[in-house]
């Protein structure tokens, strides 16, 4: 089996390059890596992103401390952030390089920055928690009120791991999260209406490709108001409310967390017909989930390692009229194309969407209809 990086390392990949030439390098690789796996469909030309630099709305630095102080080891603007994000590290790393600020700067793991290209929110991940870290960390959320460039909102998240990582699994300890100021929930504007979701759940980093990918799943899903949607790993509902207003129903699944918390409130605020159940999305899961009067479209987004054994067969069993499967993964495509085979449906479709320039990834909406179907 050829691996994505291993087609993007033969194409002629550099995460330098000029972003047209850097299409047509994705382009050839996906191909190859379809045509060596033998998955056997015409591709869609890939689409390209409206921002090949500056798009990322979250990043994150790592904090280092040496015998020469703290540093985030980024000295110059990357070439996938919003310079707005470099300014804000700066003037963090410049804070935290002064003496008073000791305490804190030994304490962080990491410092991330969420948000959209207008506003943005600052969250300090740190091991651990006393008063002359909450200080400092006070201290800190008021200079950066105070910025030219605007910070919406400032977090505190606690993890003795170093590892950042954002809703799933989340401590259930009430101070592992610490508000310094400014919401606790960020907002993604869509054609017409906002969706709020928490500040430590998923939401896609390139928010300028967003548009593209509702418009290429909506096209899959061909909804309309005899049809329910399904989506699984549904979020803060991006997919349910991006492109559900076309069906007769949606139903949103999410592990536990804030993100499906977010979505029913935005149920109830756009007035839509969907509900949002939590739960762990496994077989016996999708066994439970209630048959629809008519036709069924399910929508899976799940994370890059892909769905959990049995997921698949179990959506199948189901008869979907259709199912739209999102891969930020590109690497789980062939196994869930197997899987998908067994289950008696096939790729009719396939639209690889250049979500992240200049780096070696690339989300992939793939559409499967049955096999025998009339």
């Amino acid at each position: 089996m050829m691996h994505f990086a291993d087609a993007l390392e033969v194409s002629g990949f550099n995460d330098r390059m000029d972003y047209l030439e850097e299409l047509q390098v994705k382009n050839r690789a996906i191909e190859l890596f379809f045509s060596d796996n033998r998955l056997g469909v015409k591709l869609m030309p890939v689409i390209p992103s409206p921002l090949s630099e500056g798009y990322r709305t979250t990043t994150k630095r790592r904090a280092r401390v040496t015998h020469t102080g703290f540093s985030f080891g980024v000295d110059e603007p990357l070439l996938t952030e919003p310079m707005e994000h470099h300014i804000i590290y700066s003037f963090i790393e410049q804070k935290l390089r002064s003496v008073p600020y000791r305490p804190l700067s030994e304490a962080l793991n990491w410092v991330v920055i969420r948000g959209s290209y207008t506003n943005r929110v600052v969250i300090f991940n740190v091991r651990e928690l006393n008063g002359s870290i909450v200080r400092k960390l006070k201290q800190m959320a008021e200079h950066l009120q105070k910025i030219e460039t605007s910070v919406s909102a400032a977090h505190v998240y606690v993890a003795k791991s170093s590892d950042y990582y954002l809703e799933m699994e989340r401590p259930a300890d009430s101070l592992s999260f610490k508000q310094l100021f400014g919401p606790k929930e960020l907002s993604l504007r869509l054609d017409g209406f906002s969706l709020k979701y928490p500040v430590t759940g998923f939401s896609q980093i390139n928010e300028s490709q967003v548009p593209n990918m509702l418009s290429a799943a909506s096209d899959m899903a061909q909804l309309d108001s005899a049809t329910r949607l399904i989506d699984l790993y549904c979020g803060y509902g991006l997919f349910s409310f991006g492109i559900g207003d076309k069906a007769s129903e949606v139903m949103g699944v999410e592990w536990t967390g804030e993100s499906i918390d977010c979505a029913k409130r935005s149920a109830s605020y756009l007035k839509r017909n969907a509900s949002f159940t939590a739960g762990r999305i496994d077989s016996k899961f999708i066994e439970k989930l209630p048959k629809a009067n008519g036709d069924e479209v399910i929508l899976l987004d799940p994370p890059r390692k892909g769905t959990l054994p049995g997921v698949i067969a179990a959506v199948a069993k189901r008869h979907p009229k259709r199912v739209v499967h999102i891969f930020c993964g590109t690497d789980e495509i062939p196994r869930s194309v197997e899987e998908w085979r067994k289950g008696g449906y096939e790729m009719k479709r396939v639209q690889p969407l250049d979500m992240f320039p200049h780096v070696r990834h690339m989300e992939t909406l793939i559409l499967f209809e049955p096999r025998n179907r009339v």
